[in-house]
Formats: structure tokens, C-alpha cells, sequence
């Protein structure tokens, strides 16, 4: 269901690859079946991140979280809240400019909620 959105993000905001997480870590969706193994352990530890960020912006007023960026010296991870349930990742390569990852996923918020199930 969610297999399209993802994969036309994907291609659009040049990731890697993306993935759909519940905040308690479970792993809703990844584009990439050659993932899925992988994706399952890092959605956990995503969803640790996230909400630590989420927790972090509520403690000093900074107001609800929407996104996020995290840069490494490989990549680039782009988090965007989809719901309070449920957040986008997507993996960057460093060329790729976070600014249109960034759109796009906003862009695909709205495609996204519709499908999820509360």
C-alpha cells in the first residue's frame, strides 16, 4: 500500500531509501526489500532518536517537532512526523540536497496520512 508513495519519494528527493516508523520502533514500511531485514533493527533505534528530539523540542518551547536532519560524514538521515503515531525516514547521500528531500517528504505527508490506519 504504502510501496508507491515510498518509491516515488524516493526517486523524487533522490534518497537512498525510505521507510515509514511507528514511534514505538516498529517498522511499517521500506521500500527496499533488500532492507527489510536491516530496517527492522534501525526503525527501533530511529524511533529512539526521534522521540528523544520530540521530547527534546517540548522541554524548551520550541514547539512540536516536524522534521528533523541528522548529517553524517556518509549521509544524511531526513525524519518528518507524519502523524503523532508515525514518522519518515530517508536516507541521503551527502550531494543531495536536503532542502528538496525535504519538500518532497512534506509533499508526500498528505499521500501518506490517507493510507495510514488510526
Amino acid at each position: 500500500m504504502f510501496q508507491s508513495i515510498l518509491a516515488k519519494l524516493r526517486s523524487r528527493a533522490g534518497a537512498r531509501w525510505a521507510m515509514i516508523v511507528a514511534n514505538d520502533g516498529v517498522l511499517l514500511e521500506t521500500d527496499s526489500p533488500a532492507f527489510h531485514a536491516a530496517a527492522e533493527s534501525l526503525a527501533a533505534e530511529y524511533a529512539t532518536l526521534f522521540r528523544a528530539a520530540r521530547k527534546a523540542a517540548g522541554n524548551t518551547d520550541a514547539g512540536e517537532l516536524r522534521n528533523s536532519l541528522l548529517v553524517t560524514e556518509q549521509g544524511k538521515l531526513l525524519f518528518q512526523a507524519l502523524s503523532p503515531d508515525y514518522f519518515l525516514v530517508l536516507s541521503l547521500d551527502t550531494t543531495v540536497y536536503a532542502g528538496k528531500a525535504l519538500f518532497e517528504a512534506v509533499r508526500a505527508t498528505g499521500s501518506i496520512e490517507e493510507e495510514l490506519v488510526y
